[in-house]
């Protein structure tokens, strides 16, 4: 029977991973190495012994395997790495394919102008669109994941909005005896949604193909989403030397639907006061990486090309133009490092060395409709970037030491194709160090420390929207405005681990200081622009800080039952006082003026997840998930001056059965049907002329049947 046990698979993952580690080369920098036969081109940002004992790992990292994944059946990967520890879910866009992640006081999302600080790569190739450095889940290739890597903190070698951890997503590349997989699945609101992969080696080569698509109608009104997708990875690998080449194809639309004023999300939850909302996207991404022995040490380099457009509409209040933009994503990018690893002295040096860049070809249009329309912004931006990089590591015994630094310089130009003599030039560089220790107390427990900063650059639309005596009113217009100040982060960690025969726990604590944040600021003068009621500018903020507590706990039986808890607490606060940031609640009268300690909103203070996997007899299997998260307060009550969202339970089922090479899997998400909102803003009412909040609500309880079958191996 293919071991599908979700939590065990992890537990043999993280015992079994030296052994495994002979399969894996990273091309990626990490903040820690260790020794690496090459012998497949992957892209990993974790060590290859993963996140177990002595690892020389100065970090919190997990791992989700493809046996996870295909048991639970996530739409996106996002929805499955909320249910790690520290990582929360939201959906401001009222679409399951476009929602967001939080980590640590920091978000990778979908979403245009929420200021992102975890970076996302796939097979180590950065997938932070240029422009504002958003992350589209409902393009990454879900169906071909083998394994997802997190790491939490901040990933000072990783690279610009790695403030507060990484995730890498490594892809199938095939080996072995040839082989395949079909699978279909359906379920509630119309769910239709067909995959299939092919993998294997031949004459040396290694293969794998595959292809998806999914489409649904949405439980809200005039809701819906479909995407479609084709992958593939060719290469040869050898002890010494090998390639390979990868090509996804993607293609995503998404009708939105938006949050509801709290008087419709109370009595008509499936409202939708938006209905033309949509995204349209598409990408294409080319990689080709390399491997080879230069002189005592591995050298390895990587090329890529990601092209990425999309076509958003957004239907807006009344007295508001609706907005159709437009955005032409173009890199070009590189990367190349070599590695060394010998004997020193009474211990082991790793030493590493890399450098790389990209060149991005960025082009932003925005159009105003309904109300004077006519397009009011085309501009353009190639935004290059280098980066040079280096790390040792140095194990004696039972400790690892490890250092590193990353240098980083971006440059944003401006053009502003409507009135090209208003264009700027923006220049930013960081040398961003690491350091830690991880040590092997003995009979399973390993403990860890690490410091380390890392930063990111202002985005574009921030970049043009950041003039307070030229306020923009968004989003119908961006301009030419001075420069920002970079947003910089300082991270200081410490860590345990202990790995036993049937139970695995780790722990840390952490606090991390961030400096000059940016955010939307309001415009109070006389002659603000027309158009709309969010008009304002952003700027640097100051001070914020995040600290938290993260603790995984997994129990594995030797009947391959197994049972896991999770818990987080997090805290991110201003800590500034004084200071007004931009809200709806202002055309009400209110403020939302932040005072130090203030917390940021979308940002659950404690959030336990938990479940079991049982395995039946005659190849049957069940499954729960269960996830609290408290309250948090709603987007524009940063001064937390209203009242928060509501805490919320929810759990899901799984009901498998396996024969042979079949499976058939039966799932039910939000099995309680909890009446809950995951997202919370102000804005006004139409009808009544007041502000209100205005919350998304969660999907009710649905189903979904999955018929899976494979083929040779």
């Amino acid at each position: 029977m293919r071991t599908s046990v979700v939590r065990a698979v992890l537990f043999a993952a993280i015992v079994l991973s030296p052994s495994l580690a002979a399969q894996q080369v990273d091309t990626l920098p990490r903040d820690s190495v260790a020794t690496l036969p090459t012998i497949e081109v992957v892209g990993s940002i974790l060590p290859p012994g993963g996140p177990g004992v002595g690892s020389g790992v100065p970090a919190r990292t997990s791992t989700i395997t493809n046996e996870e994944l295909e048991t639970w059946e996530p739409r996106l990967i996002s929805d499955f790495i909320a249910t790690q520890p520290g990582f929360s879910l939201y959906d401001d866009l009222g679409s399951p394919f476009k929602t967001s992640i939080s980590t640590r006081g920091f978000y990778a999302s979908p979403v245009v102008g929420l200021p992102q600080g975890v970076s996302v790569f796939l097979d180590g190739v950065p997938v932070n669109e240029p422009d504002a450095a958003q992350v589209n889940f409902d393009l990454l290739p879900l169906e071909h994941i083998r394994r997802v890597e997190l790491l939490s903190g901040t990933a000072s070698l990783l690279g610009p909005n790695s403030l507060g951890g990484s995730i890498n997503l490594l892809t199938n590349h095939g080996g072995g005896p040839t082989r395949g997989e079909l699978e279909v699945s359906g379920g509630s609101y119309e769910a239709l949604s067909a995959e299939g992969s092919v993998a294997g080696s031949s004459r040396g080569w290694n293969f794998y193909a595959g292809g998806g698509y999914a489409r649904e109608d949405g439980w809200r009104q005039v809701t819906g989403a479909e995407g479609y997708n084709g992958f593939a990875n060719v290469g040869r690998s050898g002890g010494r030397s090998g390639f390979n080449l990868q090509v996804l194809g993607a293609k995503s639309r998404a009708e939105t639907a938006g949050s509801l004023p709290l008087s419709i999300f109370e009595v008509q939850p499936d409202s939708n006061l938006s209905a033309q909302d949509f995204e349209d996207l598409e990408q294409l991404h080319f990689a080709l990486s390399g491997y080879t022995g230069v002189g005592a040490g591995t050298g390895s380099a990587r090329v890529y090309y990601r092209g990425n457009d999309a076509e958003r509409f957004n239907v807006n209040q009344i007295n508001d133009p609706d907005v159709r933009a437009l955005a032409e994503n173009r890199t070009l990018g590189g990367a190349a490092d070599w590695r060394y690893d010998a004997p020193v002295g009474n211990g082991r040096l790793s030493l590493r060395l890399g450098a790389g860049g990209s060149a991005n070809d960025v082009r932003v249009q925005l159009f105003a409709e309904r109300i004077d329309p006519g397009q009011t912004t085309d501009v353009q931006s190639d935004i290059w970037d280098l980066n040079a990089y280096t790390t040792a590591d140095y194990s004696v015994g039972r400790v690892t030491l490890s250092g590193g630094l990353r240098y980083d310089y971006v440059r944003v130009p401006f053009n502003n194709l409507l009135d090209p003599t208003r264009d700027t030039t923006s220049s930013y560089s960081r040398l961003s160090p690491k350091g830690g220790l991880s040590l092997d107390v003995g009979s399973g427990v390993s403990l860890f420390g690490s410091a380390g900063a890392s930063f990111r650059a202002p985005a574009v639309i921030e970049l043009a929207c950041a003039d307070p005596e030229e306020p923009c009113p968004l989003p119908f217009a961006l301009g030419d405005d001075p420069p920002l100040d970079p947003v910089t982060a300082t991270t200081l960690e410490f860590g345990t681990r202990y790995l036993g025969n049937s139970f695995a726990l780790d722990g840390a604590v952490y606090r991390t200081w961030v400096r000059d944040d940016i955010f939307l600021f309001p415009f109070e003068e006389e002659g603000e622009p027309e158009g709309s009621t969010i008009d304002g500018f952003f700027a640097n903020l100051g001070d914020t800080r995040r600290e938290g507590v993260e603790l995984g706990g997994r129990y594995f039986f030797r009947q391959g039952h197994s049972l896991y808890a999770n818990y987080a607490y997090t805290r991110a606060t201003f800590q500034v006082d004084g200071v007004e940031i931009f809200s709806i609640r202002e055309e009400g009268g209110g403020e939302n003026e932040v005072q130090s300690g203030d917390r940021f909103p979308l940002i659950p203070d404690h959030r336990v997840s938990g479940g079991a996997l049982f395995q039946l007899p005659a190849g049957l299997s069940f499954g729960v998930d269960a996830r609290y998260v408290g309250e948090q307060y709603l987007r524009g009550d940063e001064a937390n001056e209203e009242e928060p969202l509501d805490s919320y339970f929810t759990a899901d089922v799984r009901l498998g059965w396996e024969v042979g090479p079949w499976e058939v899997a039966g799932i039910v998400t939000n099995l309680f049907d909890s009446d809950h909102a995951t997202f919370g803003t102000f804005n006004i009412n139409q009808t009544t002329d007041e502000v209100e909040p205005f919350l998304a609500p969660a999907q009710p309880r649905q189903f979904r049947v999955i018929l899976r079958r494979g083929f040779g191996g």
